[in-house]
């Protein structure tokens, strides 16, 4: 019965998932991803001649990714017809994202058991951030996937060094795995630190992950070899380092650490304050964890230390080694966050760029409800898990009522829903704009008029919001620039206006702010607007 439940439950997940994914409109950079793939894919198959392709590929900083995965989708794309291109890259990528889910639960099953793994897996695939992500996101989802995977095979590889037959699957599976994640954006290898620093320790102190037989000298040769094969499925796919693929990568690599040109935006709205991109507050990534975690996630962190503090003896009994299993966790998810306190760098859009860290963020919840379950027949933990599972029950109806844009969410802790557009860039990747376009021909009388109407696009991808403008058959527009005054409407989400004309902190606004008028149309989620057509009064 039990694994009839889990089976459907699964069948639910997976169908709501790709449900997303065909409703959601195309976010910022997927367009330019989709582009960089297509003109590799033609380089690759030799359709292009190198000199051909830098003409054709003119997105910002190409040189730099190598585009493993995005060329390796282009290519699963090119196998069905040209109109669903986006819609197979879309479901391409919530596959890979379901894929990462399935890893965590792998990890959190080796370290602990397959109850709890089974607990972390549900979290993670409910957590509003990752699951939000999983199709419109053709970067950081794909890191996540390659870190999550390179983490279970590397623990996999210390607890199987001596068996011969394990050990070299593991270090070709880890050589693709590190390999995706670089073959996708090269500082990759930067979020595997953690991981590595963890082994390091425990190797000479601890002894706790490796197997008793476990031999530094091998693991040396293994890591090199493991190295080897990343580097070569990160070049594969990456013309501009073709030129020469033993200086010309580390070139690429070294230009881009000194790069002068910033990549992202220049500003960013952080709880109602606007920040610069390039100094954030050291609590970023705090703040943003806490606005942006479901209610029982956060509560479950409390339980956690109050039961760990109350009854660790539990926990002892258990699971193995418990101690440097939590430390594990706590240096994958936990050195990375500190870092980004004490010495920040550039971030924007929330927890995008961290993405990879929100899978790990789930195992410590995931242990507090196991536990809970466990000792249910005790006051404490049934009075906890009442509490948890009414604040779930809760999420979860929030969770729906988002549908397709569930990394729009924000806890109760914000305040009021109404206002806030004003904290938050809800909907930074303008996902809402294919479901605000379609609105047009129903709630407002453009189209009928037979007139052509001058309109500007603020916080949104010009070409997209034009791809589907386009698709309103007698629809008739003229697009204006930011700084028009000759224009009569606007589509934006509450994106920070990026400007150059008012590009210092005093004149810097969000667009909603800017542009004053009517709202003829919206789209809105749980009180949130996300996108508007605005009349220009």
């Amino acid at each position: 019965m039990q694994k009839k439940v889990e089976i459907f439950t699964l069948t639910l997940l997976l169908i709501f998932v790709f449900y997303c994914a065909l409703t959601i409109g195309i976010s910022w950079d997927f367009e330019m991803e989709v582009n960089r793939g297509n003109e590799r894919l033609k380089y690759i198959l030799f359709q292009n001649s190198f000199e051909n392709y830098k003409l054709a590929s003119r997105n910002i900083g190409d040189q730099f990714y190598p585009a493993f995965y995005t060329t390796l989708t282009s290519f699963i794309a090119h196998l069905f017809p040209k109109k669903y291109e986006f819609e197979i890259w879309q479901l391409t990528n919530s596959l890979f994202s379901i894929l990462t889910v399935f890893g965590i639960y792998r990890i959190s099953s080796n370290l602990f058991n397959k109850k709890v793994g089974k607990i972390i897996f549900l979290l993670c695939f409910l957590n509003p951030i990752f699951f939000g992500h999983m199709a419109m996101n053709p970067k950081d989802t794909i890191i996540a996937f390659a870190n999550v995977w390179s983490t279970y095979i590397f623990l996999r590889y210390l607890n199987n060094q001596n068996r011969k037959d394990k050990c070299n699957r593991y270090i070709l599976l880890g050589g693709l795995a590190i390999g995706l994640g670089t073959g996708m954006r090269l500082p990759f290898i930067i979020t595997l630190i953690p991981l590595f620093f963890f082994a390091i320790i425990d190797i000479f102190f601890f002894k706790k992950i490796i197997n008793k037989e476990f031999s530094l000298k091998k693991f040396v040769i293994h890591l090199i070899v493991t190295l080897l094969i990343a580097y070569l499925v990160t070049i594969s796919f990456w013309p501009h380092a073709h030129k020469n693929i033993i200086t010309e990568p580390f070139k690429l690599a070294l230009l881009l650490k000194n790069l002068s040109i910033p990549f992202g935006l220049t500003w960013g709205l952080l709880n109602g304050h606007i920040i610069s991109t390039n100094q954030p507050p050291n609590l970023y990534i705090i703040i943003n964890f806490f606005y942006k975690s479901p209610e029982f996630i956060l509560l479950c962190y409390v339980v956690f230390v109050y039961f760990i503090i109350a009854n660790k003896k539990f926990f002892l009994s258990q699971f193995d080694f418990f101690w440097a299993k939590i430390l594990l966790i706590l240096f994958i998810f936990l050195l990375p966050t500190i870092f980004l306190i004490f010495s920040p760098y550039r971030v924007y859009d929330g927890l995008r760029l961290f993405l990879y860290l929100i899978p790990y963020f789930n195992i410590i919840p995931g242990l507090a409800i196991y536990y809970l379950i466990y000792n249910f027949n005790s006051l404490m933990p049934k009075l906890f898990l009442a509490v948890i599972g009414s604040l779930f029950a809760y999420y979860l109806f929030i969770f729906v009522l988002l549908t397709p844009y569930q990394y729009t969410y924000l806890n109760l802790f914000i305040g009021n829903f109404s206002n806030a557009h004003k904290k938050f860039e809800n909907d930074y990747w303008a996902i809402s704009i294919k479901e605000l376009v379609k609105k047009i021909p129903r709630e407002t009388n453009l189209i009928s008029n037979n007139t052509e109407i001058k309109i500007t696009f603020c916080g949104t991808p010009d070409s997209l919001v034009k791809k589907e403008l386009k698709k309103l058959k007698n629809l008739k527009f003229e697009q204006q620039g930011l700084n028009a005054k000759d224009f009569d409407y606007v589509i934006m989400t509450n994106r920070i206006l990026e400007d150059s004309e008012d590009n210092i902190l005093a004149n810097v606004t969000t667009c909603f702010e800017k542009f004053k008028g009517e709202d003829l149309i919206t789209v809105e989620r749980n009180g949130l607007i996300l996108s508007t057509l605005r009349k220009k009064l």
